[in-house]
C-alpha cells in the first residue's frame, strides 16, 4: 500500500469538508472524519468478577442530534481493533487521557457493542469515569469515524443523512471534564468516593498548577496547549468540588 502523503490527506479533508463543513476534523492517526455522540445502554456484566468492566451498547439506528442515522451493519472495525483504546474527550496528547481499552468491539444486531476495561489502578481519571458510568451519571460516548458511503434523505424520509458504511477510528468518554456538576452530583450521591476525588486532585496537580491560566501558551507536562487548558480547568473544578464537600 502506498504511503499517504499530507497532500493526500488534504484532498480527503477538502472532499469531506464540502459535504460536512466544519464537522470535518482530524482524528487519531491523522485521518480526517467526523465525531459524534452516541447515547448508549450501559450494563456492568455480572460474569467478570471484580474487573472494572462496563458494556456499552450504542442506541440502535435512531436519529441523532444532526438528524442522521448510522447503519450498524456499515461499521468497519479493523483499524480500531489494532489499538482499541478508550480515551477521555478524544484527547491523545498524554497517556493520562487513556481511560482503558476495548476488550470486545463488534456489531450485534442493529447496534455497536463494546466491552471496556477501565484502567482504574493506573489512572485516577479512569476510576472516576468508571464509577460515573457504572452508576449512570454518564450515559454517552463519542465516536470518531470516517464516512465512506452515505445517502441523503428526502422530504419523505425522517433523516437528513444516513451512513451506510463508516470506519471506526476513535472511542471516547464524554463530559469529563466538560461537566463538573456531574462529578459533584455523583460524589454527593455516593456514586464516587471522596477519597477518589482527592486522589484525582493530587494526580492533576502533578500535571498543572492550581489556577487555570488564561494565556494561550498554557502548558502541562506531555500535553498540547488545548489539552493543558482543559487539564487546568479540570484541576480547578475538582479542587472547588472538594472544598464544597
Amino acid at each position: 500500500m502506498p504511503n499517504i502523503t499530507q497532500s493526500d490527506l488534504e484532498k480527503v479533508r477538502a472532499g469531506l469538508a464540502t459535504e460536512f463543513g466544519d464537522r470535518c476534523v482530524q482524528l487519531a492517526g491523522g485521518n480526517y472524519g467526523l465525531r459524534g455522540g452516541l447515547n448508549v445502554k450501559i450494563e456492568v456484566p455480572g460474569d467478570q468478577g471484580k474487573l472494572p468492566i462496563v458494556d456499552f451498547t450504542a442506541s440502535d439506528e435512531t436519529l441523532d442530534r444532526y438528524d442522521e442515522v448510522v447503519t450498524a451493519a456499515g461499521w468497519q472495525l479493523g483499524n480500531y481493533k489494532k489499538n482499541p483504546v478508550f480515551q477521555n474527550s478524544h484527547k491523545y496528547g498524554d497517556v493520562m487521557f487513556t481511560l482503558g481499552k476495548a476488550l470486545i468491539t463488534e456489531v450485534r444486531g442493529t447496534a455497536l457493542f463494546q466491552r471496556i476495561l477501565f484502567a482504574v489502578d493506573i489512572n485516577p481519571i479512569a476510576k472516576i469515569a468508571y464509577d460515573m458510568y457504572r452508576q449512570k451519571f454518564l450515559n454517552a460516548v463519542s465516536v470518531g469515524f470516517i464516512p465512506i458511503r452515505w445517502e441523503t434523505g428526502s422530504d419523505q424520509s425522517a433523516y437528513r443523512r444516513k451512513y451506510l458504511e463508516q470506519e471506526l477510528l476513535e472511542l471516547s468518554a464524554v463530559s469529563i471534564p466538560a461537566n463538573p456538576n456531574a462529578l459533584a452530583n455523583a460524589m454527593k450521591a455516593g456514586a464516587v468516593d471522596k477519597a477518589d476525588v482527592r486522589e484525582l486532585a493530587d494526580f492533576l496537580k502533578k500535571f498543572c498548577g492550581n489556577e487555570a491560566e488564561t494565556e494561550p501558551n498554557a502548558s502541562a507536562s506531555g500535553s498540547g496547549n488545548h489539552e493543558a487548558r482543559l487539564l487546568q480547568l479540570f484541576a480547578r473544578d475538582v479542587t472547588q468540588i472538594l472544598k464544597r464537600a
